[in-house]
């Protein structure tokens, strides 16, 4: 099968009241979770790979899993490389179908930033695979794989304008005030910013860190602009703490299936909610 790409699946959800719920995934029981809500909720998913978690030995296997349990559902599905920094896993995401990736330059200076992501670019788009790239930097905990995901730096709009023209990039990650991981406070949110954002650009803005960030917020950004909301922290905490529970119940006995179904469940109803906040159901073509 092919996964769609970001233009195809964010397309449609640009200047419109609703946005698409992306969701990092490790495993096959997460991958099940994710498409599982999908198909329940007819929405439209993008499920993303994060090369901190997963070794570059065992990424195949993994996106093989991914393609067979894509094509048991009939709802758009993009497959994303989150957070990618590594041209050589780059290429490799390439060569395995990935429909999309996302290059991390916001750590980098401006200039290097560009640069690379342009590079990025020209390598991606020759083989069908969209680029998202971010500006600014989202902060947060190593729940992002990186020491790099410390303090955040706001997105400004005359660079972000420069960036999207000479990167040629099909979606823009924007820092406004969210965060990689769990918050510490409530995040405080730059929604003028967001709003000068969206006006003036006329690529898919999207927004890291939609874990924890409290629903108003999250509804009234989508409302000014977002389009992509990313997930991690919340479904793989509910995940956790489902097989935990189930572990602690069955101790003494081998009830590992149990334990992963656990986790499953937990993970798909958290996915399933994100879906109905970001306001994606029953919006599959």
């Amino acid at each position: 099968m092919r996964f769609a790409s970001l233009p195809e699946i964010l397309g449609p959800c640009v200047g419109q009241p609703w946005a698409v719920g992306a969701f990092d995934i490790i495993n096959l029981e997460l991958t099940q979770a994710a498409l599982e809500a999908a198909q329940a909720e007819k929405s439209p998913i993008i499920l993303m790979i994060l090369p901190s978690l997963v070794s570059e030995q065992d990424m195949p296997a993994l996106v093989a899993a991914v393609r067979a349990q894509a094509e048991c559902v009939d709802v758009p599905v993009a497959l994303l490389l989150d957070h990618a920094v590594d041209f050589r896993r780059i290429t490799q995401g390439i060569r395995l179908g990935f429909s999309a990736v996302m290059f991390d330059g916001s750590h980098l200076p401006l200039e290097e930033n560009l640069a690379r992501t342009r590079q990025v670019v020209d390598m991606a788009h020759p083989a069908g695979v969209s680029v998202e790239a971010e500006l600014g930097h989202v902060g947060g905990g190593d729940e992002a794989g990186s020491e790099d995901f410390g303090q955040s730096v706001f997105t400004r709009l005359d660079e972000a304008l420069r960036f999207v023209n000479e990167t040629g990039v099909d979606a823009l990650a924007v820092s406004i005030g969210t965060s990689h991981g769990p918050y510490k406070a409530r995040p405080q949110l730059d929604f003028e910013r967001l709003q000068q954002l969206r006006q003036n650009l006329d690529v898919p803005l999207v927004l890291h860190g939609g874990s924890g960030t409290p629903d108003e917020d999250t509804r009234h950004a989508i409302a000014v602009g977002i389009d992509k909301i990313n997930v991690w922290t919340d479904v793989v905490v509910a995940y956790m703490a489902a097989a935990r529970r189930e572990l602690t119940e069955a101790e003494g006995s081998c009830r590992m299936n149990a334990m992963l179904a656990a986790g499953r469940s937990a993970a798909g109803q958290v996915i399933r909610e994100k879906m109905q906040l970001f306001g994606s159901s029953c919006r599959a073509a």
